[in-house]
């Protein structure tokens, strides 16, 4: 019998096999080979098919990854650039001493009599920033004065926050009312607590 390969034979013993095989035999065993063949083939495509998925996943999930860390990156990216900013803004104000500003804020409002006081309370270092909180204290003063100079206090671009406000209704020459006020600012500062 001569196979389909050219150049290629059969052992002589193993073609006088298959010559002797009945048709009926020889049949079963061209569907035996054909039969190992697929399962071979098919489990061949079973574990190449699994193994490519497993690269996928391993693929898609580096590609997740990367795009968390893009992400991230432009996260830090802006924060980096709104602290570079913080800082320059208070680099800008660290010649300019609080009560100097607050006093300026009071004249501007014409406060600048009423003013009592402008004390440090405390210290708190936190990292490169330090933090100053002050007691400021305005005494007898129209409530329209103080409202806009609490404003300009908190929008100002000073690099300091109102923590409390103690507002005290008072009478000025028995029917007037004026207002006392008592607040906790908040100063932020580049540098080492003194």
């Amino acid at each position: 019998m001569a196979t389909a390969l050219t150049g290629w034979r059969l052992p002589e013993s193993v073609e006088s096999q298959i010559e002797a095989l009945t048709p009926r035999d020889r049949m079963l065993l061209v569907g035996l080979i054909l039969f190992v063949v697929a399962l071979g083939t098919g489990g061949f495509w079973y574990l190449l098919h699994h193994e490519l998925q497993d690269k996928a996943s391993r693929v898609r999930a580096a590609k997740d990854t990367y795009q968390h860390v893009a992400a991230l990156e432009t996260q830090y990216k802006e924060a980096d650039a709104r602290f570079s900013s913080q800082k320059d803004r208070l680099e800008q104000y660290s010649k300019q001493p609080v009560s100097a500003w607050v006093e300026d804020l009071a004249n501007k409002h014409e406060l600048g009599t009423l003013l009592s006081s402008v004390s440090e309370k405390g210290t708190e270092q936190v990292g490169d920033i330090t933090q100053t909180r002050y007691t400021v204290e305005i005494k007898r003063a129209p409530q329209e004065a103080l409202f806009r100079f609490l404003h300009d206090l908190e929008t100002s671009g000073f690099p300091a926050r109102v923590d409390t406000a103690n507002f005290k209704i008072v009478t000025v020459h028995g029917k007037d009312k004026a207002m006392d006020l008592t607040l906790e600012i908040l100063v932020l500062s580049l540098g080492q607590a003194q």
